[in-house]
């Protein structure tokens, strides 16, 4: 499309054509250069309808000529960017005009599939294609620029988007070493509680087997004292002192391991 086209676009997003009343139909005729023709048209009140464009050759003391048909169904960014529904209602034909036919007297009808409502839109007179081309090179520049203001306004809603999404998950991993940090402080009160109280029943068993050896010496202390009275008598004999020294010792054991199992 050529640079007049687009200006066109950018400068007319609202009807260049005044629609009847209760009429939604909008559109333009862009440019007619190189024997094709350039435009869009819409109808606000069925916005996902393709327009058929039927276009013409008005002449004066007779009816038009059709020149062409097409569908209004061409996506253009512009289009969507302003607002022209999702931007696919563009048209572009080939003309064959009559020899030495007006181009300026080309128009187009557009027609709704919808409701059967049409809505003819001439070529901008000389004077606004004249504007057209003095403001179009500005106009273009501008609406370039609009279009990388959104990019970047999008480029920075996903960044804050992304930002928003880090903070919120940097605070959930607070929360779960918050939440670890209590486990592990409740595991070690429990085990240190567990190592005391361990401690304690060994002690309590190391002083039971402390009062049963002095016992045990004690009453092996008798057995020595008993055995040596016999052997100054009759009926012991060494042997004897020996085994009872030796069950004594074996008890002695025994009955320490059980206290501290």
């Amino acid at each position: 499309m050529s640079a007049t086209a687009k200006i066109v676009e950018l400068h007319d997003s609202a009807p260049a054509e005044e629609a009847p009343q209760g009429v939604a139909i909008v559109g333009h005729i862009d440019a007619l250069q190189g024997g094709r023709v350039f435009g869009w048209g819409w109808d606000g009140n069925h916005p996902g309808d393709r327009l058929e464009v039927e276009l013409r050759l008005e002449r004066d003391g007779g009816p038009p000529v059709t020149l062409a048909r097409v569908l209004a169904d061409r996506p253009r960014a512009d289009l969507a960017s302003g607002g022209i529904g999702d931007g696919a209602h563009a048209f572009e034909a080939e003309l064959t005009l009559p020899e030495g036919a007006d181009p300026s007297r080309v128009v187009a009808v557009l027609r709704s599939p919808s409701t059967g409502e049409t809505a003819t839109f001439a070529q901008p007179n000389p004077e606004d294609q004249r504007l057209d081309r003095v403001l179009g090179p500005h106009l273009q520049r501008i609406g370039e620029r609009i279009d990388a203001l959104r990019g970047d306004q999008r480029q920075l809603a996903a960044a804050q988007q992304t930002i928003a999404r880090l903070i919120r998950d940097a605070g959930e991993g607070v929360a779960a070493l918050r939440a670890d940090a209590t486990r592990v402080e409740t595991a070690q009160a429990e085990w240190s509680e567990a190592v005391n109280a361990a401690l304690q029943d060994l002690t309590e068993r190391v002083g039971g087997l402390e009062v049963f050896l002095m016992r045990m010496d004690q009453t092996l202390r008798g057995l020595d004292g008993a055995a040596a009275e016999k052997n100054t008598g009759a009926g012991w004999s060494p042997l004897l002192t020996v085994l009872g020294s030796t069950a004594g010792a074996f008890l002695a054991v025994l009955v320490g391991w059980l206290t501290l199992h």
